[in-house]
């Protein structure tokens, strides 16, 4: 058996045990043993090799599983504090007035005298929260190894708050942590460790990071280089990230195949010059390959591309060769047998991923292009095949793929695979013979680097049609991954003729159609109330026509901060929960965004997403803007974005049997403050939801003076809950069956007040908030109406 067979089987092995039941793995075991009397002779010892890998390697996920399950549990769900020695498990990144690592703990307890060693030392995510200054430069010089001692207080993670939003929890999960915990810096007591080859390596990463920014100056391409040199990803700039994420540039920041092909060659080629033997040179590129990997951080990718890079430099020394695939196979065996939870990584899927997408692809490409230069077909066939293989990856996590990344690679990463980063590296060592002599090297950098981003953060400002998609379901993965199974086998017996290469492109359409899910909510209004802390965020989508963003919440802001409190890419959420959701639900373009007042909470997001998505129209109440309307409303103007508002009586039609009226204000002075909220009703297939923003008494009163519904179906509840809103009156006027109250967890308001919510459940209306449910989504059909909340369904 190949070691790319045995390999896929270990992969399948290791699903299985996560996802199944041990009994069936007994099951499958005592079903082996029956079929190696009934399996003809005939590769039978393939089969049950390959069977037998496949369910040890079940066994072992579970084995592997049990040893890392955390005894912190009952004390997390508490949330208590304890008192912890542990050894730093990681790097430490501090951002701002924080820092955050993994600590392996190794005893807790109450107090000194009670505290007793865990049976298994266990990994925690621990945020170490600094004070002044002087803590933030202290935290920086811990390494991993260093034993910390201190009073943690603990917790669970959460888990996503909106659809589709990042899993924190499940993230940890994969990483081998099941506690959360804090600490103030001064709580803790820090003691150089012994130090290992890790911490040693780190170091050296460090001194590296310092050397590339004296090198290269500008603090935007030292912090670029430095992610494309030595991996460390955390000093590019969020603008330089978000680029590359939305062009589909982002592997290029990842220590790869490219960069272990370079440095190897660079190194070979040098101490060969020098009179090293060959076979010797060939040890020492092995030797050195290692040490790059750990000094660039032994992401997966490094990890993986250094194993094959060796492990092929070493069959060189015996003068053999073993097949492409065979190598990926090994590396994958030994990856996940030192950690299967690392199939769960993204970087990791990636990867190994594409690196078999190119071996198996980038032949048959290059066959179907018979024309043209080789250079030209060899990048086409790369470029294809790594698009094609990394597409439901990217869909799948991040909900974007560029229709243009193919171009853009195509394009850019020759240039910074044949100019930028061999220039970067020769700048490196230049710099340590002498500073004056990386300048010209250093200088192509900054030039190059200039010259190729300019365009393409014109083209990300484009707003390129299909860049985000859907969540895609599982059955749209399951056929996409049988079509990159089938094609190579497909091939290789024989289907290339001109009729085949036709279903294969037909077929590949097909699922790109289907991805962006045509058929899907086409005849339905689906609301969202999206879990935005204290503020409200509200997504309308009216079957496949029209998109309504009625606020976008907003992140307090703290004015006068000390520079050194500052982080680099802050929590923002419109930037962070409004646009991952519009994403994931492959929103491209906004019809109308319903700014209904001017407070911070409600279009504090609004600014962040002007320039990620088209937008058709705003929709105002019409009141002089204040300050932070007027750096949106002047977004808009740039953008020719048309600012509308409305009046009473104002009607208008979407799709057949759906309506919106906006209600209040009226366009008069009268009203100010919460209660010139927006005001808006929509009527969809006979049931109506009535958005009513922050309005207060005076403005209920008001609507209720006028010409209101005698009734509406479901509430969104305004001000958050506050007592200074639904009054009894107009609770009684419009009779909600359902409430929607939009507010932050713990907010130091004590939003909802327990007098709202009383005269709610006096009028019968069922309730859902935020707080306690995370999003909230209601989806109106002909024939159904219908309720989700993230956290748990009601």
């Amino acid at each position: 058996m190949t070691a790319f067979r045995a390999s896929l089987a270990l992969l399948s092995g290791v699903l299985a045990g996560a996802y199944l039941h041990i009994a069936w793995l007994f099951l499958s075991l005592g079903l082996l043993a029956a079929s190696c009397l009934l399996l003809p002779e005939k590769g039978k010892k393939q089969r049950i090799g390959a069977a037998l890998i496949l369910i040890l390697a079940g066994f072992y996920f579970h084995a592997y599983d049990a040893a890392h399950r955390s005894s912190l549990l009952a004390v997390a769900a508490e949330e208590r504090s304890v008192l912890a020695i542990g050894t730093i498990d990681s790097s430490v990144k501090r951002d701002g007035d924080s820092a955050r690592f993994f600590l392996r703990v190794q005893l807790v307890g109450e107090t000194k005298d009670t505290m007793q060693e865990l049976l298994r030392s266990e990994r925690i995510a621990l945020r170490v929260k600094l004070s002044d200054e002087t803590e933030a430069v202290a935290v920086e010089t811990w390494l991993a190894g260093d034993q910390l001692m201190g009073r943690l207080h603990l917790g669970l993670p959460s888990g996503p708050r909106n659809p589709h939003a990042f899993d924190y929890a499940q993230y940890l999960r994969w990483q081998g942590v099941a506690v959360t915990a804090e600490a103030a810096f001064g709580e803790l007591e820090q003691e150089v460790g012994k130090g290992g080859m890790f911490s040693l390596f780190q170091k050296w990463q460090s001194q590296a990071a310092k050397r590339v920014e004296r090198v290269f100056g500008d603090s935007e391409v030292a912090g670029y280089m430095n992610s494309l040199l030595l991996g460390v990803t955390d000093r590019v700039t969020p603008e330089t990230r978000e680029l590359y994420t939305d062009l589909g540039l982002s592997h290029v920041l990842a220590i790869s195949g490219l960069h272990v092909t370079l440095v190897s060659g660079m190194f070979l080629w040098a101490i060969e010059r020098i009179g090293v033997p060959r076979k010797m040179a060939l040890f020492c590129t092995i030797a050195m390959l290692a040490g790059y990997v750990l000094i660039v951080g032994a992401s997966a990718s490094a990890v993986r591309a250094g194993m094959m890079g060796g492990l092929g430099l070493f069959l060189q020394t015996m003068a053999r060769k073993l097949d492409g695939k065979d190598l990926w196979g090994w590396a994958l065996m030994v990856m996940l047998i030192a950690n299967p939870y690392q199939l769960w990584h993204i970087g990791f899927q990636l990867s190994f991923a594409v690196t078999l997408g190119l071996l198996l692809f980038v032949p048959i490409i290059q066959q179907w292009i018979p024309y043209g230069p080789g250079w030209l077909r060899a990048s086409l066939s790369v470029t294809i095949a790594a698009e094609g293989v990394s597409f439901p990856f990217l869909v799948y996590h991040f909900h974007q793929s560029s229709s243009v990344s193919w171009l853009v690679n195509l394009l850019a990463v020759p240039i910074l695979s044949l100019v930028v980063l061999p220039a970067g590296y020769i700048a490196l060592l230049l710099s340590l013979i002498h500073p004056a002599l990386s300048i010209l090297p250093a200088s192509t950098v900054a030039w190059t680097l200039e010259n190729l981003h300019a365009p393409l953060f014109r083209l990300q400002a484009a707003h390129v049609p299909f860049s985000y998609w859907p969540h895609p379901p599982w059955w749209w993965m399951s056929l996409y991954a049988g079509f990159l199974s089938l094609l190579p086998i497909l091939w290789k017996v024989g289907y290339h003729r001109s009729r085949d290469k036709r279903m294969y492109v037909l077929t590949l359409i097909g699922l790109l159609v289907l991805a962006r899910q045509p058929f899907t909510g086409a005849d339905e209004v689906r609301i969202t109330f999206l879990d935005v802390g204290q503020g409200d965020s509200i997504v309308v989508e009216i079957g496949k026509r029209k998109v309504y963003l009625i606020d976008a919440g907003g992140t307090p802001a703290y004015p006068n901060r000390e520079l050194w409190r500052e982080k680099r890419d802050p929590f923002e959420v419109g930037k962070d929960v409004v646009a991952p959701f519009l994403r994931a639900r492959g929103i491209e373009r906004i019809d109308y965004v319903v700014m209904t007042h001017g407070d911070h909470d409600h279009i504090g997001g609004v600014e962040a997403l002007i320039p990620r998505f088209a937008i058709g129209a705003a929709m105002v109440n019409g009141s002089p803007p204040r300050d932070k309307e007027k750096e949106i409303f002047a977004h808009f103007d740039e953008r020719q974005i048309p600012i509308l508002t409305g009046r009473p009586g104002h009607s208008w039609s979407d799709a057949p049997d759906v309506e919106w009226r906006w209600l209040h204000p009226d366009g008069s002075s009268a009203h100010t403050g919460n209660d010139a909220s927006i005001v808006l009703a929509l009527t969809a297939y006979g049931k109506t939801v009535l958005f009513t923003g922050d309005l207060e008494e005076s403005g209920e009163n008001h609507l209720l003076s006028g010409e209101l519904l005698a009734s509406v179906d479901v509430l969104k509840v305004a001000h958050h809950g506050s007592k200074t809103s639904s009054t009894e009156g107009f609770l009684a006027a419009i009779e909600p069956k359902c409430a929607v109250i939009s507010v932050g967890q713990k907010n130091r308001y004590g939003h909802p007040s327990l007098a709202v919510l009383t005269r709610l459940q006096e009028t019968g209306a069922e309730i859902y908030r935020t707080d306690l449910q995370g999003a909230v989504t209601l989806v109106i059909r002909k024939d159904s109406f219908q309720w989700k909340t993230q956290i748990h369904n009601l």
